[in-house]
């Protein structure tokens, strides 16, 4: 009777134990691409924050912080899940993140006061239709996970289920403190580097519809720093009154250099003109701004202020404030010089070596666990 038991019970384990991997995997998918760009994580909450009415109620610092934060639980949940961790807890978690989400999902799909809920980051850009559809499918996988945990089967034992907290925060942090001071590991947005902006904007691309570049009689100037053949430094800053001053010396650096070489730097900013002049004061270079709206040119760098060089309109580098080129690096003329070039593909800067960023100490654990009972 007992084997009859267990036989029966076969197809339901299988099923759990499918729907568990699958809910986890997605749940770290999404935490990971919000983790590649914890900033556009916090401008998505600073969406919902004015589509609910609460409009600067809470600070930028702070909704940064939550952006990390649930980034890394989602990351923690479905690590939990896909090795079978914390059985009960990390079902009970998992479904009331989903209890809470498709009942909101659902008011966003019929109200839709934001175009785009941002659950898989820049990665996959769902309408809010799909995305209710798919938390309802992800639901009813939390459910049953939660109601059979005791089916699951968990690739490492008890005793060590600590160890995957250990190493998922700690990668986790890490990889969002570098994707914050740099710029995000992997762009999934339109600007990124090697983009021919001068021909999507001509070509009229409505991917690029919002940017638009006003000098100060607010004339579109944008075609001619686009056209432009000699090289163009872009120093934006969606909000100069929020904008980092601790490395206003590497722009001052910047400005020269290109004073002495003859290459073009303009600021590009939302910002008024007191603000403007405030900045160029502390900045110590007398930097001309024009006039940008303030979305397409979050989207062009995720950092306040970053950097981009162009070159008849073709992205060919963007710097986050931390890492402006300096006075070693710019030894001479953008064409002789490694920053005046698209950089090499990086191995290390790729979707395959984010996932085994997450993945591999995960696998080594089990694979360590197995080992162990294999010689015990």
């Amino acid at each position: 009777m007992g084997a009859e038991t267990k036989h029966n019970d076969m197809p339901m384990k299988v099923l759990v134990n499918f729907s568990r991997i699958l809910l986890g995997l997605t749940f770290m998918f999404s935490g990971i691409v919000k983790a590649v760009d914890p900033m556009g994580t916090q401008i998505k909450l600073t969406d919902y924050l004015y589509a609910f009415g609460m409009g600067d109620t809470i600070l930028g610092s702070t909704l940064l912080i939550l952006a990390c934060i649930l980034a890394g639980f989602e990351i923690l949940i479905g690590s939990y899940l896909t090795v079978g961790a914390f059985q009960k807890g990390s079902s009970l978690l998992a479904l009331l993140m989903m209890v809470f989400f498709t009942p909101l999902t659902l008011y966003l799909a019929i109200k839709n006061p934001v175009q785009d809920c941002g659950c898989f980051g820049d990665a996959v850009v769902l309408t809010n239709w799909q995305t209710f559809y798919k938390n309802l499918f992800l639901l009813a996988l939390a459910l049953l996970v939660f109601i059979k945990h005791k089916h699951i089967v968990p690739f490492i034992v008890e005793r060590r289920q600590w160890w995957v907290t250990v190493i998922i925060v700690a990668v986790s942090v890490r990889f969002m403190v570098s994707n914050i001071i740099n710029l995000p590991v992997l762009d999934f947005r339109p600007y990124k580097v090697g983009t021919d902006l001068g021909r999507a904007y001509a070509d009229h691309d409505m991917t690029f519809a919002e940017f638009s570049i006003m000098n100060d009689d607010f004339d579109d100037v944008t075609m001619d720093i686009m056209s432009d053949s000699n090289y163009t430094f872009l120093v934006i800053s969606s909000h100069l009154e929020d904008a980092s001053e601790s490395d206003l010396d590497l722009i001052d650096d910047v400005f020269d250099y290109c004073s002495i070489w003859g290459y073009n730097i303009l600021g590009l900013t939302s910002s008024g003109t007191e603000t403007i002049r405030q900045w160029t004061e502390n900045a110590g270079a007398d930097l001309r701004f024009m006039f940008s709206d303030e979305i397409p040119l979050q989207t062009i760098v995720r950092s306040n202020p970053g950097l981009v060089l162009l070159k008849n309109g073709v992205i060919i580098n963007k710097w986050s404030h931390s890492n402006i080129p300096s006075d070693e690096e710019l030894d001479g003329p953008l064409d002789e010089i490694s920053v005046g070039r698209i950089p090499e593909p990086d191995p290390m800067k790729t979707p395959w070596a984010v996932a085994l960023m997450f993945g591999l100490p995960l696998l080594l654990l089990v694979l360590i666990d197995r080992l162990r009972e294999l010689i015990q």
